[in-house]
């Protein structure tokens, strides 16, 4: 087949429009073009052409994930989803997900501290909350109870228990002793707390 054309984009000037033997063919990236020095009158064969769209899908997935991240942190699994949705093949996302490892983009172990430690400064909850909203991320169980054992010992979901104690007493105002049981039960358990931490900060908070 021979490239008859290439033709920049008018919307996105790192992408031309390649056209083989005189029909439109695909659009590509710059970083493509200039890794196989494509010009016109080049002569290329199916099996050459089926790397060179097999590498500019591997560009194309790179910036969709940098775009991803320039968010927030993310989950491998969440942008294995991502990868997913934007319809690239497997093999193209495995080679994604490492160039990301390798540029320390991507580290569930660290997602998983970064959202505990934020968990314990700015928004108590108890462990089974946390486990919960780490498995909801993607983040492999192993490593979510790894970090949550580190980081979160008892004495620890025990203060956070009492800050949201802390934070609810002004609703307990007038409540008979059995309504105000029954209340911080229900909070400290809809934030995730043990039952064991429950009865203790019920125990000594209201006997």
């Amino acid at each position: 087949m021979l490239i008859t054309k290439l033709e920049r984009q008018k919307k996105n000037h790192k992408r031309y429009n390649l056209y083989l033997d005189g029909e439109f063919y695909c659009g590509l990236y710059d970083d493509t073009l200039l890794k196989y020095g494509l010009a016109s009158g080049d002569e290329v064969t199916e099996k050459q052409i089926g790397e060179i769209r097999g590498f500019d899908e591997y560009i194309y997935g790179k910036k969709i994930s940098f775009d991803y991240l320039s968010y927030r942190i993310r989950t491998i699994s969440e942008i294995k989803k991502r990868l997913k949705k934007a319809k690239l093949q497997q093999e193209t996302i495995e080679k994604v997900i490492i160039h990301l490892k390798e540029l320390k983009l991507v580290d569930d172990e660290a997602f998983a501290r970064q959202l505990v430690a934020e968990k314990i400064k700015n928004k108590p909850a108890g462990k089974r909350m946390i486990e919960k909203k780490l498995y909801e991320m993607g983040i492999p169980k192993q490593v979510g109870e790894s970090v949550l054992d580190e980081l979160m010992d008892e004495e620890t979901e025990k203060s956070l228990a009492a800050k949201v104690y802390d934070k609810l007493l002004p609703k307990l105002q007038g409540l008979d002793r059995q309504e105000a049981r029954k209340k911080i039960f229900a909070k400290l358990a809809s934030r995730g707390f043990n039952f064991d931490i429950i009865n203790e900060i019920i125990r000594e908070k209201t006997d």
